[in-house]
């Protein structure tokens, strides 16, 4: 049932429609040509039939305008749209309209054409009311589309007299139109179409292409064809634009390129051990055709001095695969060195031919051997000027006999490797032969004890090195020497006279031995040296100074002394070391050298005393009885003080240590160098004395010639004063001379002496030349005596005459 408020609401809409109905049929009016506007006026639709013909669906939408020009808007103006059915079918929406005063509605066209309809323009006149229409102009373009069923061909391997042939079909697929198929190929001409281009293909129909393979003669294998695909008909597409083409042509036999062989024979037993050597080389052969291929090879030239052999001189090749020819080479062992050639000649018929040079190289070889294989020096000491040097010799062996080993080198590696040095005076060593190489080893100052070792190599030209290892332990002692050093003071002077030398001698050689043996630390290698040195250095000094002191050197015993007391302080300050296998040694030589250096010390000290108080009395006693010559050439004051001085050193500070002593000597020494003093002052107030006797008198009683110096008595009246300076000058000369030997001043003694030689012998010469002046003076005399003798009687006679001849006369 219907509720009340419902059935009055159907009522109003009832009583609504039927007023709506009459206002419009009172106010619509027909369409009139001048009431209406198009637009557009004309409509252009254009299909492509592009979808296969059987499927195909072509279907557009298009739209105009229809306006009411009047402007009224009670005037209403409507009519009916036309439409077309066929091929192509036509459906505006609405199909009608109904518009006031100035409305517009748009239509809608939906066009639709069959797969069927022909291609060309279709023009339709479409009413648009009573008087308007609209011109719909629907165009057909017709599209083609080719398929292939494939797109590639491969032939596979084909003879050469094979003709094989392919097919491929092309379809047009939307069944609309047939179209004409250009075919193009890039490639040679052996493959060929059928039919021949161009092919028409009918609309939705196949068409079969026959492809035909023809081979020519092929260079290689692999060919390979394009076939392009194109169409003059317009709307024409094709799926695939080419087609393409691939075959494996098999190649008649062809020889491959021949390569040269090379092939080096390196002699490598020593000469005369075989008697030939035998190598091989495979010549590769190569067929690079299909087909099989047959060659025969045999050599056009062959070397001198070597032997080749064709194991197979012919043989066939299959297709694409190669094989080889064996050639043996005799080489016999006294070919000579160098290279040889000769030219293989392969003959494969049509598929050509070819030659294979052959070079071979024969090598001699060269190599030595090494004796020693290794060096060790040993142990190198240190010895007075630097480490000791050793040498070893090295034999080089050249043992192939073939060539000489040329351009040595030798080389060395490792720490301080400049110590080793070469020598040799060979510049090649001849097949077969040796020489030799000294290799020294000089180490350097800055050697430290420990274990050396290099790596020394040695090679020559075409000789790789060899290796050998060298060592050497570096001592920085002499231990033989020093062994020998301690030995020889056994039968010393110093090992007669003190028994207790012995201790040092037997714990320094026992510790040296130890040092041998042991492992040695750096610290202790520090103090062994010096603890080594200054004991032998003890030993010297303390059987020097006894030697000395023997010799009575004792100014040299005295030096020798201090320097074994400074020895004795080294070896105390080295004496600690941290070997328990030498240290007790070490110390032991310590304690014996205290008790020597002590012992031989006080001796040498009571010796010099002794004899300081001999001289001293000797001289008192001598002086006493003014008669020197029973005293010895040593017999002299300053020999007693020294004496005393050489005593008072020895009991002094850092020797004996004994004061009372010293200051006993030192006080004897001073008298005894006060009394050389006096004496000696004394001898030379004598000298002087007779220097200025023998100066007055050549001033006085001499007179000099210039010529040689000479001083000469001539005036006898001065022989007397002569006489007397001279002879008191002689006396003043043997005073000096005596208190100069008693003061022990030999050589101010020495110098008297020669200048009171030289003033006896002057003294004797100045007399000679006056006794022989003397004797002219006499001649002299004689001669005038005898000149006036003569002349008186020369003048009586002459007297005599002139008498007689007056009487005569008368």
């Amino acid at each position: 049932m219907i509720r009340c408020w419902g059935r009055s609401l159907l009522v109003k809409i009832a009583i609504g429609a039927v007023v709506l109905f009459a206002l419009l049929s009172c106010g619509v009016q027909t369409a009139g040509a001048s009431d209406i506007v198009i637009d557009p006026s004309s409509i252009g639709v254009s299909f492509s039939f592009d979808q296969p013909k059987d499927t195909a669906h072509y279907e557009t939408v298009r739209t105009f305008t229809i306006r009411n020009t009047k402007s009224d808007p009670n005037s209403t103006i409507s009519g009916n749209i036309g439409s077309i059915s066929g091929n192509i079918d036509i459906t505006p929406s609405p199909d009608s309209f109904s518009l006031h005063g100035g409305d517009a509605v748009s239509v809608s066209f939906t066009i639709e054409a069959s797969p069927s309809t022909p291609e060309g323009s279709h023009p339709f006149t479409i009413n648009v009311g009573e008087e308007e229409s609209i011109i719909v102009t629907v165009t057909i373009i017709y599209y083609a589309k080719i398929t292939l069923n494939r797109s590639s061909i491969d032939f596979g391997r084909v003879h050469r007299t094979d003709n094989p042939s392919e097919t491929i079909t092309l379809r047009e697929v939307y069944g609309y139109k047939g179209v004409n198929v250009q075919i193009s190929r890039s490639g040679n001409s052996w493959v060929t179409v059928s039919p021949s281009s161009p092919i028409w293909i009918p609309a939705n129909s196949p068409r079969e292409i026959t492809f035909t393979l023809s081979p020519g003669t092929p260079d290689h294998n692999e060919y390979s064809w394009t076939f392009s695909l194109s169409s003059i008909t317009s709307h024409t597409t094709i799926s695939q634009s080419s087609i393409d083409i691939e075959a494996y042509i098999l190649m008649p036999p062809k020889l491959g390129k021949l390569y040269d062989e090379e092939l080096e024979i390196k002699f490598d037993k020593p000469k005369g051990t075989v008697s030939k050597y035998d190598r091989y080389i495979d010549v590769r052969v190569r067929n690079e055709g299909d087909e099989t291929m047959y060659f025969n090879s045999r050599f056009t030239e062959y070397p001198s001095g070597i032997t080749i052999k064709i194991d197979n001189p012919s043989g066939s090749v299959s297709g694409k695969s190669s094989e080889n020819i064996r050639l043996h080479i005799v080489a016999p062992y006294n070919a000579p060195e160098g290279t040889y050639h000769g030219k293989l000649f392969v003959d494969a018929g049509d598929a050509e031919q070819g030659y294979v040079d052959i070079t071979i190289s024969i090598i001699w070889p060269v190599d030595f051997t090494i004796s020693p294989s290794s060096i060790d020096f040993g142990s190198i000491e240190l010895k007075e000027k630097g480490y000791e040097k050793k040498s070893v010799n090295l034999t080089l062996t050249e043992f192939y006999l073939y060539k000489p080993v040329r351009n040595l080198r030798l080389s060395k590696s490792g720490e301080y490797g400049n110590w080793l040095k070469e020598e040799l005076d060979f510049v090649k060593i001849p097949p077969g032969k040796s020489r030799t190489i000294t290799l020294r080893i000089e180490p350097g100052l800055e050697a430290v004890p420990k274990d050396y070792s290099w790596k020394y190599a040695i090679s020559a030209s075409e000789i790789s090195a060899k290796r050998m290892e060298v060592k050497a332990n570096i001592i920085p002692l002499n231990i033989t020497k020093m062994i020998e050093g301690f030995n020889a003071f056994r039968g010393t002077p110093l090992y007669n006279n003190y028994p207790s030398s012995e201790v040092i001698i037997s714990n320094g050689v026992e510790m040296l031995e130890a040092v041998e043996r042991s492992e040695i630390g750096a610290e202790d290698w520090k103090k062994i040296p010096i603890l080594m040195k200054g004991t032998l250095s003890l030993l010297s000094s303390l059987n020097d100074g006894i030697i000395s002191s023997e010799a009575k050197n004792y100014g040299k015993a005295v030096e020798s002394l201090w320097t074994a007391s400074v020895s004795t302080s080294t070896i105390e300050s080295n004496s600690e070391l941290n070997n328990w296998d030498i240290s007790g040694y070490a110390k032991d030589i310590s304690a014996g050298a205290d008790k020597t250096t002590e012992e031989v010390l006080m001796d040498e000290a009571k010796m010099l005393e002794n004899r300081g108080w001999d001289i001293k009395k000797a001289v008192e006693h001598a002086i006493a009885l003014e008669d020197i010559n029973g005293l010895k050439e040593e017999e002299n004051v300053l020999e007693s003080a020294l004496s005393y001085q050489y005593a008072a050193t020895i009991y002094g500070p850092g020797l004996l240590n004994d004061k009372e002593k010293r200051l006993e000597c030192t006080y004897e020494e001073s008298r005894m160098m006060d009394k050389h003093d006096e004496l000696v002052s004394d001898a030379t107030d004598l000298r002087i004395k007779a220097e200025n006797n023998i100066s007055n008198s050549k001033e006085n009683d001499l007179i000099r010639i210039r010529i040689g110096d000479t001083h000469l008595l001539l005036n006898p009246y001065k022989y007397d004063t002569f006489s007397a300076r001279y002879g008191s000058a002689e006396r003043y000369m043997e005073d000096a001379l005596k208190k100069y030997k008693v003061a022990g001043e030999l050589l101010m003694a020495g110098n008297t002496k020669e200048d009171l030689i030289k003033l006896r012998s002057e003294r004797r010469h100045i007399l000679s030349l006056f006794f022989l002046a003397c004797i002219l003076y006499a001649a002299a005399f004689i001669y005038a005596i005898n000149r006036v003798i003569m002349g008186t009687v020369a003048y009586m006679r002459d007297m005599y005459e002139r008498e007689v001849g007056d009487i005569v006369i008368t």
